[in-house]
């Protein structure tokens, strides 16, 4: 395991890193902080470096422990995403915090960078739409 902290410019923004293998196939990537313009760069450069490094099968990038994304963090997550797709491998995004998910959500991209999730009425995936459905 190994353990990456940025200190970017700004003292309050911090972006911690850790890599971990849960299978021979699956390299895991632990991510807490704030992504964003700082910290993305360093993020994008992590995530890159285990593809090329360690070419998992699959690619798990945990972000239990980020409380803000921004869209250089979303373009990153896409961009790291297609490298796995063209090494012949796959990118999920785990464990996203509700504020991520959202994030996610509004810009379409859910299903192209995260897993699945198992809906309560089991359907996967995420919802189509954002905000309240109306009943009919």
């Amino acid at each position: 395991m190994s353990t990456t902290t940025l200190s970017p410019t700004t003292a309050s923004a911090q972006l911690h890193i850790d890599t971990s293998h849960t299978s021979p196939a699956t390299a895991r990537v632990g991510v807490v902080g704030e992504v964003d313009l700082a910290t993305t760069p360093a993020l994008r450069e992590r995530l890159l470096h285990v593809l090329r490094d360690q070419r998992p099968d699959l690619l798990d990038v945990d972000l239990a422990g980020v409380t803000f994304l921004d869209c250089t963090g979303v373009g990153a997550l896409v961009a790291v995403r297609n490298a796995a797709i063209h090494a012949g491998g796959q990118m999920q995004i785990s464990h996203p915090q509700p504020i991520v998910r959202w994030v996610l959500e509004v810009t379409g991209l859910p299903g192209v960078v995260t897993a699945p999730t198992v809906a309560p009425a089991g359907r996967t995936g995420y919802p189509s739409r954002v905000g309240p459905t109306r009943r009919t």
